[in-house]
């Protein structure tokens, strides 16, 4: 070797150690020792060791597609409880408290402002994957690429990464990583896609106003001014003469109007000058009816035939991500409230129970939290333990009572039904009456659900409604699980549960949505 490095130029011997990384200055004598001296000792030199990123676990790299609002149904139930632990905790494997809390805030004001700019998903047998871009806070060309792991079946956050110095993974929490997480989550619940759309996704507008008016017409003096009105701004400015008209001309103004348009099917200016008639107003004229004109409106409005009622159950049986289950539940008494109305007393404030009805507050709590995440698990235990495959299922409606409907949790074979509980008081103690589980009781040395609870209204009034005689109550711990079968008790349906609830609509909750019209 030393012989073949003496035949080298000094040029040739110079460009060797420079790709070696070595000095090459001094005589050609040097040069030559310098190499020798490396090619005696590369053997002592050990492989490289490559140290793995953090973000060193599976990350798919093809298979995505486009989010959109059709991957609804595919994704799991994720829910703001799961996303605060994990930022919190971080719930994947390394279990590490970082209570990274103001990425959250940060993260919502990042969603806010439309700052997602693209999102695709990927998913395999146990995982959803989702991949995209997220813009900067402060600068508008700057932007960032994440990566997103989810638990497929419960909806646990498991990885995240993203560009981003703080989001580093393979459990970064940084704001760019929270703004996607609750992308997420509001596409889930109510099917609202916050990515910013590019100027290709929609619809040329170069035609289109930039605001079309679509206002009703209103009076002089109810029109909203910015300075404060004073009587000088309001006065009449016609003569006494011309003021002095009967109190009735106005109304045969109108009248002649309405019959003109009405007769000749043509519209005239004049008719836009006079505020539309409220419903309420023109419920109260016809006083003579045998029911209000807006109560029949409600009736007619929640009727069903058979064909009708069996559709609305296969519309929504995504239940909470079906739109159609809001809409066909918001003119309808629904079976978890059924408890409420039996037990209702004369001290009860019927119009706050009808508002709660009719308007129901989107309430996130600890126990409601629990029990939408642990209700999948129950159902896969309850699986395995009878060997039953449990039936997704929509809202069921009455026919013959059309404003009473009823979800159950699941359908077993063609004539139960499955009823899912998970106290969150008792969620680490095992199953027996007693303060944690208020609902049950035990009668002749076995354990059974009060007959005197919520509960039971509403399990009976699922039964009626679904047209089943059977349902397996369960109720779900993190250390005991209990199954109860339970029939249909139709005496106490027919004498008592339902006449009640019929009661209640026809003197209190028609009359009360009526009024909202």
């Amino acid at each position: 070797m030393a012989d073949k490095y003496k035949q080298w130029s000094v040029q040739r011997l110079k460009c060797e150690l420079a790709q070696r990384g070595a000095a090459c200055g001094g005589r050609k004598i040097n040069l030559i020792e310098r190499l020798e001296s490396y090619d005696r000792n590369k053997n002592f030199r050990e492989d490289p060791i490559i140290i793995p990123e953090p973000l060193d676990v599976f990350w798919p790299i093809t298979g995505f597609q486009q989010l959109r609002p059709e991957h609804r149904k595919s994704m799991p139930q994720l829910t703001y409880h799961q996303i605060e632990q994990y930022f919190l905790y971080r719930m994947a494997e390394d279990k590490q408290m970082t209570s990274d809390l103001k990425a959250l805030e940060k993260g919502k004001d990042l969603l806010n402002g439309e700052r997602i700019f693209a999102c695709s998903m990927s998913s395999d047998d146990a995982h959803i994957y989702l991949s995209g871009i997220v813009g900067a806070a402060m600068k508008q060309k700057l932007s960032y690429n994440f990566k997103i792991g989810i638990d497929k079946r419960t909806g646990d956050p498991l990885n995240s990464h993203c560009e981003c110095p703080a989001g580093k993974g393979p459990h970064g929490t940084c704001k760019h990583v929270a703004a996607v997480f609750l992308m997420v989550e509001s596409f889930v619940e109510k099917g609202n896609l916050a990515v910013r759309k590019g100027c290709t996704d929609n619809m040329q507008s170069f035609h289109v106003p930039k605001k079309i008016y679509d206002g009703k017409p209103l009076a002089a003096d109810r029109i909203p001014w910015k300075r404060k009105h004073t009587d000088e701004m309001l006065e009449d400015p016609r003569k006494d003469k011309y003021m002095k008209f009967s109190s009735g001309y106005s109304s045969y103004i109108y009248n002649c109007m309405v019959n003109f348009c009405s007769q000749s099917s043509t519209n005239i200016s004049l008719r836009y000058l006079t505020p539309s008639t409220s419903l309420q107003v023109a419920s109260r004229d016809h006083d003579y009816l045998q029911q209000p004109i807006t109560e029949h409106l409600v009736d007619k409005a929640v009727a069903v035939s058979p064909k009708d009622a069996k559709d609305i159950e296969k519309s929504t049986r995504m239940q909470a991500k079906s739109k159609t289950w809001f809409d066909e539940r918001k003119w309808r008494i629904t079976a978890s409230r059924f408890g409420d109305i039996v037990k209702m007393t004369c001290r009860r404030d019927t119009r706050k129970l009808c508002s709660s009805i009719y308007q129901p507050k989107s309430i996130i709590t600890y126990p409601i939290i629990h029990g939408r995440q642990h209700e999948s698990r129950a159902i896969s235990m309850f699986e395995e333990l009878t060997h039953f495959k449990v039936k997704k299922c929509g809202l069921f409606v009455s026919v013959k009572y059309p404003f009473l409907g009823a979800t159950p949790d699941g359908l077993v074979e063609n004539d139960a039904i499955v009823e899912v509980k998970c106290p969150y008081g008792g969620r680490d103690v095992d199953i027996k009456p007693g303060k944690k589980f208020p609902f049950l009781v035990e009668s002749n040395g076995k354990i059974t659900l009060k007959s005197s609870h919520k509960y039971y209204d509403q399990i009976q009034g699922q039964l009626y409604i679904s047209g089943r005689k059977l349902c397996y109550f369960i109720v779900y711990t993190f250390c005991d699980i209990l199954i109860l079968k339970l029939e249909y008790d139709e005496e106490y349906c027919l004498l008592s549960l339902l006449p009640k609830l019929e009661i209640f609509y026809k003197k209190h909750f028609r009359p009360y949505v009526a009024s909202c019209l």
